[in-house]
């Protein structure tokens, strides 16, 4: 299984987010370096370390290193040509999961096994484990605090901060937009000319239409062959069984609609993921989250 979230996606790998108690007259340390650029991820992986160490286990700070620009990242900021070379390919990237996985894991910015703390975990026991991810929990909460004077309870109570900002930005700079919420009603036309459904006209809802509709599909299929977990949030999707002949099948289905979708959004998309990407740099600095 996995989860589709546009919130997700820029937070850290559950490995890294943890943390110690801090005091509470901690200051926010310094997060620049001397040409001016954010060193927050890197200084709290440097302080998470540390703590790791005086609590007598071992962890290796780490950030992913950035990769070369890839078709997917030109899309990712609205670039037409590159989403339609990709979409060619890809569609709303449900189906592809099934029908090519190996090239959607080369996709991943980094994998388990780039993670130098991976071998470390792996060498552990059950109990042992359990008593790492512990420890390291309150190493990043106190690490977090350190750096960006952020205040949380524990990895997940940071996630919920995070998603929390994120969803007032989303609702404040993208559906409350004049232009972006004219661009999205105008899509919607010309998508529901072409036949597609379209519940809701809102920026992010247009964004998020194709995915959340294939998505339901393969949900679907996966369901008749008892691969949903009872009790599945929306956001989880979950990839069934299918032949390669199958899943080619309905990726083709969904290439005709990514393409149909683009063709209605090329004015759209050009405006609005640059206005996301910016609330996620805002919100991924304020956390001292790195950009993956």
């Amino acid at each position: 299984m996995f989860k589709r979230s546009t919130l997700a996606v820029t937070m850290l790998c559950a490995v890294t987010l943890a943390g110690c108690s801090s005091s509470p007259e901690a200051q926010p340390a310094k997060t620049t370096t001397a040409s001016g650029k954010s060193d927050k991820p890197q200084q709290i992986q440097s302080l998470m370390a540390d703590c790791m160490k005086q609590k007598g286990f071992r962890y290796v700070a780490w950030v992913p290193q950035p990769k070369p620009e890839t078709d997917n990242d030109k899309a990712a900021n609205g670039d037409y040509e590159a989403m339609k070379r990709v979409r060619s390919k890809q569609g709303f990237n449900v189906f592809f999961t099934v029908a090519d996985p190996a090239a959607m894991r080369k996709q991943a910015a980094y994998t388990r096994d780039d993670d130098p703390n991976t071998p470390i975990r792996d060498a552990l026991s059950k109990a042992q484990l359990r008593s790492y991810d512990k420890v390291l929990d309150g190493c990043h909460v106190k690490a977090l605090k350190d750096v960006t004077g952020k205040v949380v309870k524990s990895m997940d109570d940071e996630y919920e901060q995070y998603e929390k900002a994120f969803k007032a930005a989303f609702e404040r700079e993208l559906n409350g937009d004049p232009e972006l919420v004219e661009l999205a009603a105008t899509m919607a036309d010309c998508v529901k000319g072409k036949g597609y459904r379209v519940d809701s006209v809102s920026p992010t809802s247009m964004e998020e239409r194709g995915f959340q509709e294939f998505s339901a599909q393969m949900n679907a299929i996966a369901k008749k062959q008892g691969l949903v977990d009872e009790g599945a949030d929306e956001n989880t999707i979950y990839p069934p069984k299918l032949s390669q002949a199958a899943a080619n099948q309905y990726l083709a289905k969904e290439i005709k609609a990514a393409l149909d979708d683009l063709e209605c959004g090329k004015d759209f998309y050009p405006a609005f993921f640059p206005k996301l990407g910016r609330i996620a740099d805002r919100l991924d600095s304020e956390f001292g989250h790195w950009k993956l």
